[in-house]
């Protein structure tokens, strides 16, 4: 008999672990990671339409080795080798694909890799997947980091890598990236950054927590990885670094190599949402959500980011106050273990430019009294 998942999906509901998709539009945003409101702009989607209308292809029908590498591709990736001063870079169709691939590609046997307990499941399953060994950093301790390094340095036969998050999905706080540099100086190691919630939101001009650092030390030992998918609201990643890293990926990347490229459509969009990023508009929506941010921290607290996490620790309850939140008109989710560690579910509230001081004081209110009434 072909196994029956039933009793697995029993026992995920009997922990209260159950997830389902669900098609949500209603209710003022406070989950999505569409921090610029970008996703609906209308000089987005009339770039869209635009390609189209002059011909351009819906599909790439083959891997960017084969038939599938577009003008698109290209021209996207001169563009961010410059917007983010990189010496090359290359496009992933999800960050999912770029952080598996680069740390199941460079990762190689007899390197080890430092990674932060709290990196993204993509660059956690892209460490366990490689042939090097590995060594988990406790969270932001720089003590634990220079520990880690220096077994690294005794176990290392080849190169040491440190993966880490410039800001983290769902703490909201934000990496030491020049303590952590200055450490992989004295160690010979190469730092792998995942500006997935930086990009776009964070730096002196939103190209990621990164962007002072790279342009200061360059990319001798640095790697970025900028996913397209929340700032930017479009979808795909890039990875930025050395000539022979990216040369090498293309050659060795299995998820590169062997992935279908994306739509061109895909590329085109990113690109003109880098533009956007450097044009008066990207500018004022960056403003606006600063702006945002300074209140939720007087409100909320947090670490002044644009994620927020509301601290409460037990799933079903998380679960409760997130519905009773959405049946006020407050779209805000709860994040549960295994996203998140056992005993600390959340209600992970996601700022973007568009909410206006009303909302976040409404939603601040309505909050507040729902965790009274759960208190009582």
């Amino acid at each position: 008999m072909p196994r029956d998942f039933t009793a697995r999906i029993g026992h995920l509901k009997a922990q209260g672990r159950y997830r389902r998709c669900s098609i949500s539009d209603s209710g003022i945003d406070f989950t999505s990671n569409d921090y610029l409101a970008f996703a609906q702009l209308p000089i987005l989607q009339e770039a869209a339409i635009s390609f189209f209308q002059a011909g351009g292809a819906v599909g790439s029908a083959a891997s960017r080795l084969l038939r599938g590498y577009m003008d698109e591709h290209s021209a996207l990736e001169k563009f961010a080798q410059t917007y983010f001063s990189a010496p090359s870079a290359l496009f992933f169709i999800s960050g999912f694909q770029a952080n598996y691939t680069l740390l199941t590609t460079i990762a190689d046997r007899g390197d080890v890799v430092i990674f932060d307990s709290l990196i993204h499941a993509s660059s956690r399953d892209g460490v366990q997947a490689s042939l090097a060994k590995h060594i988990r950093a406790e969270h932001n301790d720089l003590s634990s980091y220079e520990l880690s390094l220096k077994k690294a340095k005794e176990m290392a036969r080849g190169q040491i890598y440190i993966a880490v998050e410039s800001v983290y999905s769902m703490d909201g706080d934000e990496a030491p990236l020049a303590a952590l540099y200055e450490l992989a100086c004295a160690y010979d190691a190469i730092l792998i950054i995942d500006e997935a919630h930086g990009v776009g939101v964070s730096g002196p001009n939103g190209k990621g927590l990164s962007e002072s650092l790279v342009e200061r030390e360059g990319y001798e030992r640095i790697i970025t990885v900028h996913t397209c998918g929340k700032a930017l609201g479009a979808a795909g990643a890039l990875i930025c670094g050395r000539e022979d890293i990216i040369d090498y990926m293309i050659n060795a990347g299995r998820g590169f190599i062997y992935s279908t490229a994306s739509m061109p459509v895909q590329a085109h969009i990113v690109r003109k949402s880098l533009e956007l990023l450097q044009a008066e508009q990207g500018i004022q929506q960056r403003q606006k959500l600063s702006v945002i941010c300074k209140l939720a921290k007087e409100l909320l607290g947090g670490h002044g980011t644009h994620i927020v996490p509301v601290m409460i620790g037990d799933d079903a309850q998380a679960l409760r106050v997130s519905q009773a939140m959405q049946d006020k008109g407050y779209d805000v989710r709860a994040i549960r273990y295994p996203t998140v560690p056992k005993g600390s579910a959340r209600l992970r509230v996601s700022l973007n430019a568009d909410l206006s001081e009303e909302d976040l004081r409404g939603f601040c209110e309505a909050l507040s009294l729902l965790l009274k009434s759960e208190a009582a």
